[in-house]
């Protein structure tokens, strides 16, 4: 089974993440479903924009922790870790990405959206940071969402695990648009995106890095504070207590 299905029409390439029995969770199938998709858009000179949404009550609820820490944990590396590598990329992708949530985004999930160019959020839209409530830091997500809302904005909906629907996420800068009607504020978006071609979103995305820009070390500083956390044993009692 699939973990993200990709449809394409009229310069658009739409990834589903499709695993709704395991809440779209961020496993090594999905970042690589996704990179995939990110691939094809790439490769597809008339693919303007790539959407994301999910099948089922979740958008994405990050890392799987439903059956405790995993058994095998990357060590900390001279690399990033694939979470990381795939949001740098879609804030650097010269395609547009848009985030279509109408569900719950939890944890890294969040973080997925955040990265997107557009978020549109349903009335079903619900966005939670809940790292926090056991044990670890949103280190690799953080970023992604205080570049939407702020810092203070993004440290305090982590440490209150706060959540925000629709409407809360828009006035807190996570959401770009809430809808009663997600797929048609999607088809009106996609419609405005139309009128703004590939190189000139490329170029546009392209000086927004540049105007304010991350610390390229910054990846590496996130993954190994996740890493730190999540092989913490105090963390493990926690997540194994949740998971219980």
């Amino acid at each position: 089974m699939t973990a993200v299905t990709l449809t394409a029409a009229r310069g658009v390439l739409r990834a589903r993440l499709d695993r709704p029995e395991l809440r779209n969770a961020v496993t090594p199938e999905l970042l690589d479903g996704l990179h995939a998709a990110l691939d094809s858009a790439e490769a597809d000179p008339h693919c303007r924009v790539l959407v994301l949404s999910a099948r089922g009550e979740d958008f994405c609820a990050g890392t799987d922790l439903s059956d405790g820490v995993p058994a095998e944990v990357p060590e900390p590396g001279a690399d990033e870790l694939p979470y990381w590598k795939l949001l740098d990329r879609l804030t650097r992708t010269p395609v547009v990405t848009v985030a279509l949530v109408d569900g719950h985004a939890t944890a890294g999930g969040v973080g997925l959206a955040a990265a997107c160019d557009l978020v549109i959020a349903g009335p079903r839209a619900r966005f939670r940071l809940t790292e926090a409530l056991v044990g670890l830091v949103p280190a690799m997500a953080l970023p992604f969402v205080a570049r939407r809302t702020g810092e203070q904005r993004a440290f305090s909906a982590t440490l209150l695990a706060e959540a925000l629907d629709a409407a809360g996420a828009v006035a807190a800068g996570l959401a770009d648009t809430a809808a009663d009607d997600a797929e048609q504020a999607l088809r009106r978006a996609l419609v405005e995106l139309s009128r703004v071609d590939r190189p000139t979103a490329g170029a546009l995305k392209e000086y927004r890095a540049r105007l304010f820009p991350r610390d390229e070390r910054l990846g590496l500083d996130a993954g190994r504070a996740f890493l730190d956390r999540l092989t913490d044993p105090a963390v493990h009692r926690l997540i194994g207590e949740r998971a219980a």
